[in-house]
């Protein structure tokens, strides 16, 4: 890891790294953990001494282009996002500083609500970008889903839902909101409301529940990378740190009994006690990226997803003795297995992202059925690595699914390329 974010110092992520021309150093976004993008910093790492400064306050996703390409003169610009428009300010590649006051030099570039830009500078110094202002976060609703597609709405506001999860008894959902917050609510399922369960500086995510619902592990970047947390869920705000990593933590299931949280490090599945030792150990660990781990409510086998085949495929493996065994769940790309309850059935996201499940024979042997769609594509399934988009109902009859909304600003995304622009900014920003 060559930089890590300081909590602390309210930093949420380091984004965007691109290296600049000669390999001494690389741009980077400082993301915030509270007040968006405008409040992201650009920052410029010295390869050489392993220390970052911030050049611009307010930007993200810089880039820089040589107002001479094609040559060895150090004259050049930094372009970054702000506010829904492209910026830029010249900057000096020998001493790694900007020089003088930035400019807009193009208005409603689409920029997403992590602070990406779609823009792109051709060496020969043509412009590409994308109109379309700040793209907010998806706003999505949680919906109920039957066993013959049959949809029933839940009465909450619409979010950029992730990682929705019903509590054991399936009263209560624990949720992500990712937008401004970058909470976990929870909500009754009988009568919806949205209640904050975490607060502060720092992304929570990837909530579990206790096997009594008595607690929540989620994890959580308000003094770390993303570490493991357990929070008591009767608001209390009895919450304790469970571990201490460099690495995010995704927390991903507990063992039947109590005794275990399952979590994603590193591309490994691991675990650890509950029993205050914190002790931290791998369950399974191979050359490649494992992830996703959740163990059968009789607790004698491990789902999981891994890419040793090329592609992420579920597979199922023995508990506790992982290294005895293995057998492919899914044959065409699948990932994010859940157990029904009773744990006769295995569901996962299809690479299509339909929903799947295979029936499971009870035995000490793994046995299960041809793998048929339960519930037809259509529904959020989150681009990112870690994490489950859905989950089942205790009698495994209806399952909490994501529902996208239509982006009202697509209308308004158009390509656009403007040829020899770099003559445009010259005559704007006069090179010194």
């Amino acid at each position: 890891m060559v930089t890590r974010p300081n909590a602390e110092q309210g930093e949420a992520d380091h984004l965007f790294p691109e290296w600049l021309p000669g390999g001494r150093a690389v741009l980077f976004t400082i993301t915030a953990a509270r007040g968006g993008t405008d409040a992201s910093k650009i920052a410029v790492l010295d390869m050489q001494t392993g220390k970052y400064t911030v050049v611009i306050e307010g930007g993200s996703h810089a880039r820089y282009v040589s107002a001479h390409p094609n040559s060895n003169d150090h004259a050049g610009y930094l372009i970054y996002a702000a506010a829904g428009s492209l910026r830029a300010v010249q900057f000096d590649l020998s001493g790694l500083q900007t020089l003088g006051s930035s400019i807009a030099v193009v208005q409603d570039v689409a920029t997403t609500s992590a602070g990406a830009v779609d823009v792109s500078v051709a060496d020969d110094g043509t412009l590409a970008y994308l109109t379309g202002g700040i793209i907010a976060d998806e706003a999505r609703t949680l919906v109920w889903v039957d066993r013959q597609g049959v949809e029933t709405a839940i009465a909450l506001p619409a979010h950029p839902y992730v990682h929705p999860r019903l509590s054991r008894d399936g009263r209560r959902i624990a949720v992500n909101a990712v937008d401004g917050e970058l909470d976990l609510f929870l909500s009754q399922v009988d009568r919806p409301a949205l209640t904050r369960f975490t607060a502060g500086a720092g992304v929570d995510s990837f909530p579990v529940w206790s096997v009594d619902d008595k607690r929540l592990f989620y994890s959580s970047q308000r003094n770390s990378a993303g570490n493991l947390y357990s929070q008591a869920t009767d608001g209390s705000r009895d919450v304790l740190r469970l571990t201490d990593s460099p690495n995010l933590q995704a927390s991903t299931g507990v063992s039947p009994d109590g005794g275990l949280v399952i979590f994603t490090e590193a591309g490994d599945v691991m675990q650890m006690p509950l029993d205050g030792s914190g002790q931290v150990t791998p369950l399974l660990r191979t050359p490649f990226i494992e992830r996703n781990g959740t163990l059968s409510p009789d607790g004698r086998w491990l789902a999981y997803e891994a890419n040793d085949s090329g592609q992420f495929e579920v597979y199922v493996r023995p508990f506790p003795d992982v290294n005895s065994g293995v057998h492919p769940v899914s044959l065409d790309g699948g990932n994010r297995p859940l157990w029904s309850p009773k744990g006769d059935e295995l569901f996962y996201v299809s690479r299509d992202g339909s929903l799947m499940r295979v029936g499971v024979v009870p035995g000490t042997s793994w046995a299960a059925t041809t793998a048929t769609v339960v519930v037809k594509t259509g529904y959020f399934t989150s681009p990112g690595n870690f994490g489950r988009t859905y989950d089942v109902s205790p009698d495994a009859q209806r399952f909490l699914m994501i529902k996208p909304q239509d982006d009202p600003g697509s209308a308004r995304r158009h390509l656009v390329v403007v040829l020899n622009w770099i003559d445009e900014l010259k005559r704007l920003l006069p090179v010194k």
